[in-house]
């Protein structure tokens, strides 16, 4: 059967279920409405490739041959684009973002990842620019690389090889000064700039990314999104944000910023433009301070709901050293020095594999802990933070109002819950437990930090700033390296929340 009469018979009779199922799991395209048409066409092309006449059988050869997926992918695949689209966003990257990052990242080139590149467009424009700027230096200061799922337009970035609908925003004397001519209206980009962008067929929809996208810098993800539905949008997101270094930048396209405010990055105006920024994560640093010491038994703290800090030594357990108490089957159990001074190097090294991120190795010797004494609550507040820091944020809310159950002022637990309820979006409660924390501890810093960028994300420019300058405040009267020992188990790099600080008041006195 001929490809036509597929096609005809294809709109009159096939259920496209089954192909937009599988096309969405595996490359996360939607095929709606106006875009079955292409849909269809595509998949009668491909069938008259093979000789197929029944479409089960093409959908069957589809679900056992990746090749032949890939194939009709790359047929799907909306692959517009043109030299320095979209301009304003590459100038604030050259001019603005890649200065402020470069400070921080002198052990290592900046890393510039172009996700949806398409046939390369994108990431030579930031080539060429960067050249312009840098001269030879961009080869020791900058790496970039582009990556998409049609190996076809891959292979043809790497040709490099243009036709004049490429060039529509571009200034001639760029044409003259990178390109060469090829052909009739052809143009090859020439070797210096060809060089300096690696390409990679990628799946953003995959499970692992390849080492050349680890710890970017810069992302430009940009005009990728609008082929995407909502869940596929915000799960490729969720993904290309784990992917940033620490105050590492990514860009969208100007139709696409408010799609991506999921609460992941933080939102950041620069003038009339919008990025997102990646804020430094909770780590974890040994800690061998008082903080992990005992209380002698019957010792009790003197609390004042104005005054508390969580600096104060919490015990490891309230039983009296010699106390019998009950096992797991009711039967008494001495309660013993060498018992406590287990679960101290257990503790201790519940911390070393936190500190390594061995995550699971952290939680299974914590949930050991906990069984043997429920009242550990740094071993708890310490499972918290690891679930927290994996995204496990159910378990770590329920942990830590276990946590409040017990101690209602636990300065930690208030802290992650409104890290949580933030990430949620549920603005409101975040702010509530924020304030709560701060109540509890008015120099506790991070809750400062994280009220003024829920008010920064809200556009309320006089609470942020406030906020801004309150923990920029205490964090200048202590020394960098002993931030982040109040907030035990929590432990943050205290350098990079104070340029962030810095930046966001630059940003909010400019603008005001």
């Amino acid at each position: 059967m001929k490809a036509d009469g597929l096609l005809h018979a294809m709109t009159e009779r096939v259920d496209l279920s089954p192909f937009k199922q599988l096309l969405l799991r595996s490359c996360g395209h939607s095929f709606e409405k106006e875009r079955e048409q292409a849909l269809s066409a595509s998949i009668c092309r491909r069938m008259a490739v093979h000789g197929i006449d029944m479409f089960n059988a093409y959908y069957s050869l589809l679900l056992r041959d990746q090749v032949e997926l890939l194939c009709l992918t790359e047929l799907l695949t909306v692959n517009e684009t043109y030299f320095f689209r979209e301009p304003e966003h590459l100038n604030l990257m050259v001019d603005r973002l890649l200065p402020e990052i470069m400070g921080a990242r002198k052990e290592r080139p900046i890393r510039i990842l172009s996700a949806g590149c398409s046939t390369g467009e994108e990431p030579y424009s930031v080539a060429m620019m960067l050249q312009d700027k840098f001269g030879d230096e961009c080869k020791r200061l900058f790496a970039i690389t582009g990556v998409d799922i049609d190996s076809a337009v891959v292979s043809s970035a790497k040709k490099g090889v243009y036709g004049k609908g490429s060039f529509r925003g571009m200034k001639k004397s760029l044409l003259e000064r990178y390109f060469e001519p090829v052909g009739v209206d052809r143009f090859q980009i020439n070797d210096l700039i060809r060089k300096r962008v690696e390409f990679e067929v990628v799946n953003l929809l995959a499970g692992n990314y390849p080492e050349v996208m680890q710890m970017p810098d810069i992302i430009l993800y940009r005009n990728v999104s609008i082929y995407f539905p909502r869940p596929v949008q915000e799960e490729i997101f969720t993904r290309l944000s784990e992917l940033l270094a620490d105050l590492g930048c990514l860009l969208v396209g100007a139709s696409e910023t408010i799609h991506h405010d999921l609460g992941i990055l933080s939102l950041v105006r620069e003038d009339s433009l919008f990025f997102y920024r990646k804020t430094p994560p909770l780590i974890f640093e040994e800690r061998r301070r008082s903080s992990r010491s005992y209380i002698p038994p019957g010792r009790v703290r003197n609390v004042s709901p104005q005054t508390v800090s969580i600096t104060a030594v919490k015990p490891v357990a309230t039983h009296s050293r010699n106390q019998e108490i009950p096992a797991k089957d009711g039967t008494p159990k001495q309660f013993s020095k060498y018992r406590q001074v287990d679960i101290r190097e257990h503790f201790d090294a519940a911390i070393q594999h936190a500190h390594n991120k061995e995550h699971d190795k952290a939680l299974k010797v914590l949930d050991s802990i906990i069984e043997q004494d429920d009242t550990f609550e740094k071993a708890k507040c310490l499972k918290g933070s690891l679930l927290l820091s994996i995204s496990k944020f159910d378990e770590a809310h329920d942990i830590c109002n276990n946590v409040l159950s017990r101690d209602s002022l636990c300065l930690e637990a208030y802290l992650m819950l409104g890290i949580i309820e933030r990430q949620r979006g549920n603005i409101d409660i975040a702010i509530k437990r924020f304030r709560e924390a701060i109540y509890l501890d008015s120099s506790c810093w991070l809750a400062h930090f994280y009220t003024a960028e829920i008010c920064y994300a809200q556009r309320d420019e006089k609470r942020a700033i406030s906020g801004y300058e309150v923990a920029v405040r205490i964090l200048e009267k202590v020394p960098v390296k002993e931030h982040g020992q109040a907030f035990f188990p929590l432990s943050v790099n205290a350098e990079q929340f104070m340029f962030i600080c810095r930046h966001k008041l630059s940003l909010l006195k400019k603008n005001g």
